[in-house]
């Protein structure tokens, strides 16, 4: 059985895992990254976790085929090195040869890509989008990422930068996102966006249980309180998810009218309030989109969960 091992590096947690190719986890080390210590002691870190994993499971380096690495910015590929993550600090925000270090370390071949592609990727063999040839990955979080698998081939486009989903506009001057522009979907419908979203109209509404969930601070408001709300019936709660989903349904039919996928497969955090997001972001789609995409076109939710980069990553290497 060939086996690989993937390296999913985030800017709160680093998970490493040796992935057969079937996608089946075989052994894992799960650590936090402690980024605030320098760029060098983390890819320390990712090499000693590398280690554990082969050695607890017993498995030799010879018999790995290389090893995959998923990374949260900007990477050049070729280089094998890392560009930019602001999530990972100063050190983090130059080039950094990261996949070169490791390949030299272990002197096996290894492979640089963005986590988000790894996901889709991930998903598109071994997880909810199996079986079909083109799909479209969206993961909705702290912020909002996608990647793309055109006709069997992860898609990066012409500069690798494909699939930044989070930067469609859905609202001209909408509320400003991070990457300096106004009314991305990312600024929206991610978690941070839902957050700002109700601190800003929470003052208008005293009654909402939201009041109750975050104990009267503004500052405690998160995803996670505004949907506890909404479990008990709180209208302001479900409309707040409501408008998210509503642009999500406009975004995701623009993407489609682009790419024309079989399959649209949604994770990440904010999707564990499926329930609320799902059916008006769905409806707003179908209703968006070409009549004649409407029967053709299907959503999923995510299979693989918090070690879909890893697996991504691991299986980059098998199937490259």
């Amino acid at each position: 059985m060939r086996k690989a091992v993937g390296v999913d590096l985030g800017g709160t947690k680093i998970n490493v895992l040796l992935v057969d190719e079937k996608g089946k986890v075989l052994g894992r080390d799960k650590q936090l990254t402690e980024a605030e210590k320098g760029k060098d002691y983390v890819i320390n870190k990712i090499k000693t976790m590398i280690d554990n994993v082969l050695k607890e499971k017993g498995v030799p380096l010879k018999e790995i085929e290389g090893i995959g690495i998923g990374f949260p910015g900007l990477i050049d590929r070729e280089k094998k090195s890392t560009l930019y993550a602001p999530n990972l600090g100063d050190d983090w925000k130059k080039e950094v040869l990261l996949g070169k270090e490791l390949e030299e370390f272990f002197n096996i071949p290894t492979f640089l890509e963005n986590d988000v592609n790894l996901v889709a990727w991930a998903e598109w063999l071994v997880g909810a989008g199996r079986g079909t040839k083109t799909m479209i990955s969206v993961a909705i979080g702290t912020g909002i990422g996608s990647g793309i698998v055109l006709d069997g081939k992860l898609w990066i486009g012409a500069h690798g930068m494909a699939g930044e989903f989070g930067h469609i506009t859905v609202l001209p001057d909408g509320p400003l996102c991070g990457c300096g522009n106004k009314g991305c979907i990312e600024a929206i419908a991610s978690g941070s966006g839902i957050e700002k979203y109700a601190k800003s109209i929470l003052l208008d509404n005293p009654d909402s249980l939201i009041w109750k969930f975050c104990e009267g601070d503004l500052e405690k408001v998160t995803v996670r309180t505004i949907y506890q709300a909404a479990e008990q019936g709180d209208k302001l709660a479900i409309s707040i998810f409501d408008r998210a989903g509503y642009y999500l349904g406009i975004a995701l039919a623009n993407y489609v009218h682009i790419i024309d996928p079989e399959k649209i497969v949604i994770g990440g955090g904010v999707a564990n309030v499926r329930d609320y997001i799902g059916k008006p972001m769905r409806e707003k789609f179908y209703r968006t989109i070409l009549p004649n995409l409407r029967d053709k076109i299907s959503f999923a939710w995510a299979e693989l969960g918090e070690d879909a980069g890893g697996i991504g990553a691991a299986l980059l290497v098998l199937y490259k």
